[in-house]
């Protein structure tokens, strides 16, 4: 049956958007006859209050993220939620309706709960019928995510924590689906590694190290970090992913300089699932999307400076599960590398631990929940 889905997403960190675009393309590779749009829905309400949200988030993330983890745990109380979400829903809700009355839907998907909760509210009000599905795109949930739970059709959860957690917090079990969070197809693929090691100059019989770094929030400590793992004794190479940031290339290519390793030092590139496939081991904050894509490809993951709040939740489950290890001291980077990459049975175990956990069908897996409604 031929159907119209809107997917909305708020461009506050990459993996809400990348999370929409699995689950559109997926649709429309997959469901002959199904329209799809996609719509940055904060940015389409009102951008001057997108860009403060947006400008807010990177700068409390980048400069004082002890101060985005105080706001995140003093908003998982219902009240400041509640609060906030009413002022959300003045700027908002006239314009997003407009949206979704012309568009006529029948199905909504959110990957953001701002967005989520603002459907809920539209649907309270009679104002939007359609369907509404929502993709948590982290390893715990928040009161965010949980407002209004009577408007939203289906819920998609990463883990049976999540799942567990809303359900005490009398949210319908039968609603939550533990799917885990929609990866791009290309992370699924088996590359051909000697043709990656060619075209980046490397060399397959030396282990290689993947860093992401810096992107579009920085990486307090970052330079303490990287150098200590360009000083580590092991005879290794390293890829770095520094984002879009001219400092911060700039900044990782002033601290490899002179180093006798390879060191490749790359901005924006769509080459990431290839280069985990060759990855010995990365290093990475741990932010939903970017986890969701190292324990599907199964690398193993040292995770460096979680932002309190969600990337420490996400940490956590991680190094519960056996699926990564933490840098927690930035000044021990060196021999803990040395101590990693030289423990071949604790590679091992992460592999297996994230093999365990990962659930790579998930985007598949969410699309046929929402089309058998």
């Amino acid at each position: 049956m031929d159907k119209k889905i809107v997917i909305l997403y708020a461009a506050l960190g990459g993996g809400h958007f990348k999370a929409a675009e699995a689950i559109k393309n997926y649709i429309l590779e997959n469901k002959p006859g199904c329209s799809v749009e996609m719509l940055d829905a904060l940015k389409y309400a009102n951008k001057a209050v997108d860009k403060i949200i947006i400008n807010s988030y990177v700068n409390m993330a980048r400069y004082s993220p002890e101060l985005w983890g105080n706001i995140y745990k003093l908003s998982a109380k219902q009240y400041s939620v509640a609060n906030f979400s009413n002022a959300v829903q003045r700027l908002l809700s006239l314009k997003l309706v407009k949206y979704l009355n012309e568009q006529k839907p029948d199905i909504i998907i959110s990957t953001h709960p701002f967005i989520t909760e603002m459907c809920a509210i539209l649907k309270k009000k009679n104002q939007v019928n359609s369907k509404l599905n929502v993709i948590i795109t982290d390893y715990a949930s928040h009161r965010f995510w949980e407002l209004k739970p009577e408007f939203i059709d289906n819920y998609f959860v990463a883990n049976n924590e999540i799942k567990y957690k809303m359900g005490f917090n009398g949210i319908d079990l039968n609603k939550i689906h533990v799917t885990g969070i929609p990866v791009s197809p290309a992370f699924l693929k088996k590359y051909d590694k000697e043709k990656i090691y060619e075209e980046f100059g490397l060399d397959k019989n030396k282990k290689t190290v993947l860093i992401f770094g810096g992107g579009e929030y920085g990486l307090s400590n970052v330079k303490t970090f990287y150098k200590g793992l360009i000083d580590t004794d092991l005879d290794i190479q390293i890829v770095t992913v520094a984002g879009k940031r001219q400092k911060s290339q700039k900044m990782f290519a002033d601290i490899a300089n002179g180093s006798n390793k390879k060191v490749i030092i790359l901005g924006y590139t769509t080459k990431v699932p290839e280069l985990m496939n060759i990855a010995d081991l990365i290093i990475s904050k741990p932010g939903g999307l970017t986890t969701t894509e190292i324990i599907t490809t199964h690398v193993p993951f040292a995770i460096i400076n979680p932002i309190p709040g969600q990337e420490e939740e996400n940490a956590e489950f991680l190094l519960n599960n056996g699926a990564a290890v933490q840098i927690f001291d930035a000044k021990s980077t060196k021999p803990f590398i040395e101590h990693l990459l030289t423990d071949e049975i604790r590679l091992e175990n992460i592999k297996q631990m994230q093999a365990h956990i990962a659930k790579p069908n998930s985007t598949r897996d969410i699309v046929d929940v929402i089309f058998k409604e």
